[in-house]
């Protein structure tokens, strides 16, 4: 099958979306489909092994309390046609197919039979709802051309159904390589020296809350007598949330920077915890996966997308979110119950193969096969 994966979002831009693009095109690609995933352009290309068409330009915006890119450009519809002619396309897989610019002109100009996944969840859907309103007649169009909607989690689900009650959408979640992030990877040597580790993954946007992780370290300093922060990621707000660290705590604190792919699941390895402070808007928990996944037990914030992944006292524990000193208490407790991060970290394991890629492409490929009979 010749398939198009149309998507705001794939490397050198980093996020959900692109991981979820990336893992599902080389699994499809694997089993033998012709895969060619469109996308912005970017000034260094990062095709990752899949054939990749770039055009329209990609702009950075703050939505959701989170950086994301948008694709935009001039006659780009006229471009996806020509796109599809070219292609050949017998499926077109649409990543969140509501969210302007590439994803929604893929869903209304694009003839090819479409599959739509929806990725996005709002605590507070104001925004949202104003736009519904103005440009409704552009939504419906789109959803209606768009032949079976998916969606990453319940919330995400929630999301259209909020606008589309009787829209039928299946919950198919993102995944996880379970052989990449496994309990068999290296750590880094520096930081397997007894210290106890916490590790935090992500951008350094506001909805990540890395600043309720720095809050909550003179708490965690009072009770621990030795501990480290070890900070994965990067963003334009990184000084800012470097004013949260407590200038007697800093040297508590590494801050590691972009981890390329072979590095990151050596760093979740080198952690006793994973720690996911978010504030919200977060309609899944691929970061938790991870963690799981690399046989590391995990403090996250209380909050709708985490917890269709994570069951509190199985695979980790919940604090309240926006609560640093909540996230201290739990992380402390941890700390000082070495075996009960054993058991946590063995059930986050176990819960993250039912998680793995080949299982979750298995379902997206019926899927296809439903909207494109071979």
């Amino acid at each position: 099958m010749r398939i198009g994966l149309v998507t705001q979002s794939y490397y050198p831009v980093l996020g959900g979306v692109t991981e979820h693009v990336y893992h599902l095109g080389r699994e499809l690609q694997q089993r033998g489909h012709q895969v060619t995933v469109v996308t912005g352009s970017a000034r260094q290309a990062d095709d990752r092994g899949l054939r990749v068409v770039r055009h329209g330009i990609q702009i950075p915006l703050t939505v959701n309390g989170a950086t994301m890119h948008a694709t935009f450009g001039w006659r780009l519809g006229r471009v996806l046609q020509r796109i599809e002619a070219a292609e050949q396309f017998d499926l077109v897989h649409i990543q969140s197919p509501t969210d302007p610019g590439l994803p929604l002109l893929a869903a209304k100009v694009m003839r090819t039979p479409k599959v739509g996944t929806h990725h996005s969840w709002r605590d507070n859907p104001i925004v949202a709802d104003l736009t519904f309103r103005a440009f409704r007649m552009v939504f419906d169009d789109a959803v209606a051309k768009v032949q079976r909607h998916l969606a990453v989690s319940p919330g995400a689900a929630a999301a259209i159904h909020r606008y589309y009650p009787r829209l039928p959408i299946e919950i198919i979640p993102n995944g996880v390589d379970t052989e990449r992030f496994s309990p068999s990877v290296k750590p880094f040597p520096q930081y397997r020296d007894g210290v106890f580790t916490i590790l935090f993954v992500g951008r350094m946007d506001p909805r990540k809350g890395a600043k309720y992780l720095f809050s909550a370290l003179p708490y965690v300093e009072q009770q621990l007598p030795t501990y480290r922060v070890l900070v994965v990621g990067k963003g334009w707000m990184k000084k800012y949330y470097h004013t949260f660290v407590p200038l007697h705590l800093r040297r508590r604190v590494i801050f590691a920077g972009y981890a390329t792919p072979e590095e990151l699941p050596r760093y979740y390895r080198s952690a006793d915890v994973y720690c996911s402070p978010a504030t919200g808007n977060e309609s899944f928990g691929i970061v938790l996966l991870e963690a799981m996944a690399s046989g590391v037990p995990v403090v996250a914030a209380d909050i709708e997308g985490y917890r269709h992944v994570m069951t509190d006292g199985r695979e980790g524990l919940f604090a309240r979110p926006r609560d640093p000193y909540a996230l201290a208490q739990q992380l402390v407790s941890l700390a000082h119950q070495p075996e009960r991060r054993q058991r946590l970290a063995q059930a986050g394991r176990q819960t993250a193969t039912q998680y793995d890629w080949r299982n979750i492409t298995d379902r997206i490929e019926a899927v296809y096969r439903q909207v494109v009979p071979v």
